[in-house]
């Protein structure tokens, strides 16, 4: 594990876990336990979001009757390597491995409770790559889009430019991977994670190309559960626009789609990452939960 480790001390009580995948890699996760257990939720977070900016909501969730599971992918947070220059992760190994065993983690601990998803961004996006999606009956994808900079809302889509154009392919030559700093916030990149997500983010299709060849095993037509794709006005990054396209590869799913703005949560700001803010426990996440109880037919 990576200097993160050291964060530790400062997380709210949950179990430690780890999560195994099919090509041997180990992932750091936590699982919060509900006092009495209704369902079970799997959260898989954002492109350079650890997964501890998850707790707050996991803590909630808990307390509205689900066991929930978070975890880091491999390369990120708890799950990376102390030389970042040396880790060999893809981003698409995050859906191609990661997702997939964190998903069968959850359904297991389930013990035939049923089982939701909630993906924030990249974590929405890979739900098509979860060849056991049917361990879960209902998904929620929140700020999910695809990445095509051009769509995104100015001034952050010249950022976005800046970090795929100069920033990035700078830090790569200089260290071999992207750190943080320099108009880039999350957490530092591996260098194949950076350079997938790249190739995608400037290509209006994204990663629809690749469907057909290295991620020919998607199943992004075979979703038919709920799903629901909860977007905000403010957001630079899942507009409208990039919402829809992302969609689009969910041709059968039982899609319900949500935009909110500021002023409907009482706030100054959502963006990419506000829904889960804790100021957000009585407005945003409510409805969020009240929507898998609905799907997965559990009482409140």
């Amino acid at each position: 594990m990576n200097d993160a480790a050291k964060d530790r001390d400062a997380i709210p009580a949950a179990q430690e876990v780890t999560l195994r995948c099919a090509d041997g890699r180990e992932l750091a996760g936590n699982w919060f336990a509900a006092d009495r257990r209704r369902g079970v939720i799997l959260v898989s977070s954002a492109t350079g979001f650890p997964q501890t900016f998850y707790f707050k909501l996991a803590h909630y969730c808990a307390a509205r009757g689900y066991d929930t599971l978070v975890y880091d992918y491999r390369g990120m947070g708890w799950s990376g390597p102390k030389d970042l220059a040396g880790e060999t992760a893809k981003m698409s190994d995050w859906g191609l491995f990661d997702m997939r065993a964190a998903l069968e983690a959850a359904a297991e601990r389930a013990q035939g409770a049923p089982v939701a998803t909630l993906g924030h961004s990249v974590g929405g996006q890979f739900l098509g790559l979860l060849t056991n999606h049917s361990l879960a009956r209902a998904h929620v994808q929140i700020a999910t889009s695809v990445g095509y900079w051009r769509w995104e809302h100015a001034p952050f889509k010249y950022l976005a430019w800046w970090f795929w154009r100069a920033h990035g392919p700078l830090m790569l030559a200089l260290k071999g991977y992207i750190p943080s700093g320099g108009g880039w916030a999350g957490l530092p990149l591996p260098r194949a994670v950076y350079e997938e997500w790249r190739r995608w983010c400037l290509r209006p299709d994204h990663f629809g190309p690749d469907l057909a060849t290295y991620l020919s095993d998607n199943v992004f037509a075979q979703i038919r559960a709920p799903l629901l794709n909860v977007g905000f006005t403010d957001d630079p990054i899942a507009t409208r626009r990039t919402v829809a396209a992302l969609l689009k590869f969910f041709p059968n799913a039982r899609i319900e789609s949500r935009w909110l703005t500021p002023q409907e949560a009482g706030s100054p700001r959502i963006g990419h990452e506000g829904f889960f803010a804790s100021r957000h426990r009585g407005t945003l996440w409510p409805p969020v939960l009240d929507w898998i109880d609905r799907q997965l037919g559990v009482a409140p």
